[in-house]
């Protein structure tokens, strides 16, 4: 038994003089230490590709190749892929707003990750929700983005008998997700349920600290009289809340 335990520790320290030294991401140039691979009998640096760049470096890479399709996945519509900070149209009446985003996505607070943007219809709020989205996946961030009806349209899908999806488990998606985007807020006829589903979702989420971004034709004000006081008084307390001030886009493209 000595002579089995002498031998073990001869091996461990062979094994420790042969390490290797901590290998350099040729993209980020972070230093990740080698492990070694107890079925292969060799040191090697299992977070660093073949490419000689780490795994989120090489994550990013791929996000960046595709775009279009990592925002298709997240949930963005296809009238909003091209968006981005870069071609949104600032304006003296929107530069604040802009920068309160930038701000956002650059200084994260932890105790306070929320951002609800609110204006009148066609100011250009869903194109700077899609822009964030753009920079979060950038960042690695998994992000889920739905519009508000179709939030309730896909829970509501489990109420059917033949689906394998209960309610508990679509509307869990939704809160347990790293970073949430509802677009349009308060468009949605303010049910029993819907106030129920979009306070819960809202409340686990306020509790956890996780990033929810809001868009919303209505003011915090206008919110709690038309939607819900809880509601209302929720999202104020889960980050800033910033005015999209502006013309109406849309309509102003159709009358030029």
């Amino acid at each position: 038994m000595q002579m089995f335990y002498n031998d073990l520790k001869e091996r461990e320290r062979l094994i420790a003089e042969s390490r290797p030294e901590d290998l350099c991401c040729h993209s980020c140039g972070r230093l990740f230490a080698p492990s070694w691979d107890h079925l292969e009998g060799q040191w090697g640096y299992p977070e660093i590709t073949d490419s000689g760049i780490c795994r989120q470096c090489r994550k990013l890479q791929h996000i960046r190749q595709n775009m279009e399709t990592c925002l298709k996945h997240a949930g963005v519509p296809p009238k909003y892929l091209h968006c981005s900070f870069e071609n949104f149209q600032v304006m003296d009446e929107n530069r604040m707003c802009v920068n309160a985003c930038g701000h956002y996505l650059s200084h994260p607070r932890p105790d306070f990750p929320g951002l609800y943007l609110y204006e009148n219809c066609g100011t250009g709020k869903t194109h700077l929700a899609a822009a964030i989205v753009r920079k979060l996946l950038l960042k690695g961030k998994q992000v889920v983005f739905t519009c508000v009806p179709r939030l309730c349209f896909e829970i509501k899908k489990a109420f059917h008998n033949n689906c394998k999806v209960t309610e508990q488990d679509a509307i869990q998606a939704y809160v347990s997700c790293e970073y949430l985007v509802l677009d349009d807020l308060g468009v949605e006829k303010p049910t029993e349920w819907v106030k129920k589903t979009l306070g819960y979702i809202i409340y686990e989420r306020d509790n956890m600290f996780k990033p929810t971004i809001i868009t919303s034709n209505l003011s915090l004000d206008e919110m709690s009289h038309q939607v819900d006081h809880r509601i209302a008084s929720r999202i104020a307390g889960m980050g800033p809340v910033v005015r999209v001030q502006g013309p109406d886009w849309r309509l102003k493209q159709y009358l030029s």
